[in-house]
């Protein structure tokens, strides 16, 4: 990494929910070759506090960009706060998202339908002011925004064009946590790999937004939850077949129970018991595992309904 690009990784804790550490993130890049400071997703409205703190821990009083990957309270949920603080970024967003954070209303009652308590802990979003807003069309000098949906039809990935190449990929790749880093135990490259598929979930255009993040041929690999890695192809690779194998899988079990009401809880079990890249979850301390847990049942629930619609429309 060149000496006058610095990276920082910001864990966003949420006291109120146990488990919720190392698991939300926001990335800031101080790139002083371009006199430029951006942050890449901010979290929720409750991680604001200590958002701001690290970043003015690292010596940065001003953001120039804020990138966000997509609209989710867990990536922006905090933006209309962020920018009281930070009153000259300007925001990139999917125009599919933008309006919800112009107007959060129906996303804040969406996010409590679905997530209930842990929507609560996250904290109600502002609107964000349609002056900070970059135009929909807006490109950035040697940032490439990329179309990834799959997780959320407004999703964004982003490559930094540097001396090695960064790519953020939000949640287009699934979620990555290494243990000894994002979880206790001895750092000897075990990890947990899991697909971030909760519903409206579309399978293909998942597929199709990893390969496009592949042809990218990025140097380091950067998730939103949490961490990264600089095997970027092997773990790209290991996102789209784990899709792949989901889909196979679930397919599977609902062959063998026809005619049985398929319950997500008992999918999620199967998965953890068929899954290789979810071995790890029985190791995970109780708080993590209940967070984990949720978040299984979550992309169960996705990948659940994407399958049982694609089976009626053939």
């Amino acid at each position: 990494m060149a000496q006058d690009l610095k990276i920082v990784l910001i864990d966003l804790p949420v006291e109120k929910l146990p488990g919720f550490h190392h698991f939300l993130s926001s990335w800031l890049i101080i790139d002083e070759s371009s006199s430029r400071t951006i942050l890449i997703d901010v979290g929720p409205v409750s991680s604001v506090p200590v958002l701001v703190q690290s970043i003015e821990a690292v010596g940065v009083s001003k953001l120039d960009f804020i990138l966000l990957t997509h609209v989710h309270l867990d990536h922006s949920g905090g933006l209309g706060h962020l920018l009281k603080k930070f009153e000259s970024a300007k925001v990139l967003a999917h125009p599919k998202g933008k309006k919800h954070l112009l107007n959060p209303k129906r996303l804040w009652e969406s996010s409590v339908e679905v997530l209930g308590d842990v929507a609560l802990a996250y904290g109600r979003p502002i609107p964000a002011e349609e002056s900070s807003f970059l135009p929909g069309e807006a490109s950035l000098e040697g940032i490439k925004k990329i179309e990834t949906p799959g997780h959320a039809s407004h999703h964004y990935s982003f490559l930094y064009e540097a001396e090695s190449n960064l790519l953020f990929a939000g949640e287009a790749a699934g979620t990555y946590y290494k243990r000894g880093f994002a979880y206790p135990g001895p750092d000897d490259g075990t990890f947990i790999l899991r697909p971030a598929t909760p519903p409206k979930f579309y399978l293909q255009s998942a597929l199709s937004s990893i390969r496009k993040l592949k042809s990218l041929k990025a140097d380091v690999l950067c998730y939103a939850h949490f961490g990264y890695t600089t095997e970027v192809l092997k773990f790209l690779d290991l996102g789209e077949k784990q899709l792949l194998l989901w889909d196979a899988l679930i397919r599977d079990y609902i062959s063998q129970y026809e005619g049985v009401t398929i319950m997500p809880e008992n999918m999620a079990e199967y998965l953890l018991q068929k899954d290789p890249l979810l071995a790890d979850f029985s190791n995970l301390p109780k708080d993590i595992k209940i967070r984990e847990g949720e978040n299984i049942l979550s992309s169960v629930r996705g990948f659940l309904d994407y399958v049982f619609q694609n089976t009626k429309a053939s």
